[in-house]
C-alpha cells in the first residue's frame, strides 16, 4: 500500500467514527445530559474505531479482487456480527461507570442480555464500514487497472508510431547512398562532396531533433529543406521547389516526418524520370478548424508518375503516411492522393489544427 493510499484510508476511517460519534451523541439529546451523551459516545466512537481495525486485516487476506460476490457479503457479514458482539460487551462495560458517575444512579452488568444490548445496531454499524471499505479497494483496483489498461494501450500506440517512423529513415537512407555511389561512380566529386556534407548536416538534424511525435510546422519544413537540399545536388536545375505557406500557419502541429517520404516519392516518381525535371510544390492552409496540407509534383504531361505513393515492394510513402496519420488522429484526418491534370501527382492531407500538442 503506497503512502496515499494509507492517508486516504486513516482520514476516511478517523473521519468516519468521528461522524458516527458526532451523530451518536445528537441522536438523543434531551432524553439525557449532553455531557453524558458526548463522553459515552465519544467512548463509543474510538472503540468502534479500534475494534473495526481488525476488518480490514481479515478483507486484505481473504476478500481479494477475485473474490467473489458471494464469498464477499458471506464473509462481511460474519466478521461485522462478531466484531460488533466484542465491540459492544466492551462498550457496555465501559458505559456502566460513566452512566453511574454522570447520571446519578448505580448501573451494572449482571447479564448476557445486559452485556450484549444493542448489538444489533452495532452490527449496522460495522456493516456499514465493511461495505465502505471493500467498495473503496473495489473501486481503486479497478482504477488503477484501467489506468495500467490505458498505459500498456499509450505504450502500444507509441511503439506503433515509432516503427512507422523508423521504417522512413532506413529507407531513405539506402536511396541517398545509393545516388551517392552512382555520383562517385560518374567521377562526380563536387556533386558527391556537397551531397554527403548534406547528408550528414540532415541526418544529424534527424538525430538531434525532438522524440515527440509532433512538431511545428516551421520545424518540419526546415526539415523537408535539408532533404530537398540533398536531391538538389542531384537533379540541379532540374528540380525547383516551391512553398506557398502563411506565416501564421508556421506555428500548427503537424507529425514529425510528415512531408520527407512525399517529397521522396514526388521526386522519384515525377523529377527523376523526366528530362526537363519539374516543380515539387508544399502548400499549407486553415480552414476553420482543419489545417491543409498538399506536396504535389508538377512535371510534363508525357512522364508517367504513377505509383508515387507505394516507395517500392514495401509500401513506404503513402502507406507509412495513411497508418501514422490513422495512429495520430483516429479518423479526425483525411488523406487524398491522385493524378494532375498537368500529368504530375498531388498528395492533399487535411488535420486537426492546433498550435500546441494535444
Amino acid at each position: 500500500m503506497s503512502s496515499s493510499e494509507r492517508r486516504l484510508f486513516w482520514a476516511l476511517h478517523l473521519g468516519g467514527w468521528a461522524a458516527f460519534g458526532l451523530g451518536m451523541a445528537l441522536s438523543r439529546v434531551g432524553r439525557y445530559p449532553i455531557d453524558y451523551m458526548i463522553a459515552t459516545k465519544t467512548v463509543l466512537a474510538i472503540s468502534g474505531a479500534v475494534f473495526s481495525l481488525p476488518l480490514r486485516t481479515l478483507y486484505r487476506r481473504f476478500l481479494g479482487e477475485e473474490a467473489s460476490l458471494s464469498r464477499t457479503v458471506l464473509t462481511t457479514a460474519l466478521a461485522s456480527f462478531a466484531l460488533s458482539l466484542v465491540w459492544t460487551a466492551f462498550y457496555n462495560l465501559a458505559d456502566a461507570p460513566i452512566a453511574t458517575a454522570m447520571l446519578g444512579r448505580r448501573i451494572t452488568i449482571e447479564n448476557a442480555s445486559q452485556l450484549f444490548a444493542a448489538s444489533y445496531y452495532h452490527t449496522f454499524a460495522m456493516l456499514a464500514w465493511s461495505v465502505f471499505y471493500v467498495g473503496i479497494k473495489r473501486q481503486r483496483a479497478l482504477q488503477v487497472a484501467r489506468e495500467r489498461a490505458l498505459r500498456a494501450e499509450a505504450l502500444a500506440h507509441q511503439a506503433r508510431l515509432q516503427a512507422l517512423r523508423f521504417q522512413i529513415q532506413p529507407h531513405f537512407l539506402f536511396n541517398t547512398l545509393n545516388a551517392l555511389s552512382t555520383l562517385i561512380v560518374e567521377q562526380c566529386s563536387v556533386e558527391a562532396s556537397q551531397m554527403l556534407s548534406r547528408l550528414s548536416d540532415f541526418l544529424r538534424h534527424t538525430l538531434e531533433g525532438p522524440e515527440t511525435e509532433e512538431v511545428a510546422l516551421r520545424d518540419e519544413l526546415e526539415f523537408a529543406r535539408r532533404y530537398l537540399d540533398i536531391e538538389q545536388v542531384r537533379f540541379g536545375d532540374r528540380l525547383r521547389v516551391e512553398v506557398d505557406v502563411a506565416p501564421e500557419l508556421l506555428g500548427a502541429r503537424v507529425p514529425t516526418m510528415l512531408l520527407q517520404p512525399l517529397l521522396e516519392n514526388a521526386v522519384r516518381h515525377g523529377i527523376a524520370p523526366s528530362m526537363q525535371g519539374g516543380v515539387v510544390r508544399v502548400a499549407a492552409a486553415r480552414e476553420k478548424d482543419v489545417l491543409r496540407l498538399s506536396v504535389t509534383n508538377d512535371v510534363d504531361a508525357g512522364v508517367d508518375a504513377s505509383v508515387p505513393g507505394s516507395n517500392g515492394a514495401n509500401g513506404v510513402g503513402l502507406g507509412n503516411t495513411r497508418a501514422r496519420l490513422q495512429q495520430l488522429y483516429a479518423g479526425q484526418h483525411r488523406l487524398d492522393a491522385g493524378h494532375t491534370d498537368r500529368g504530375g501527382y498531388r498528395v492533399d492531407i487535411a488535420l486537426p489544427f492546433r498550435e500546441r500538442d494535444a
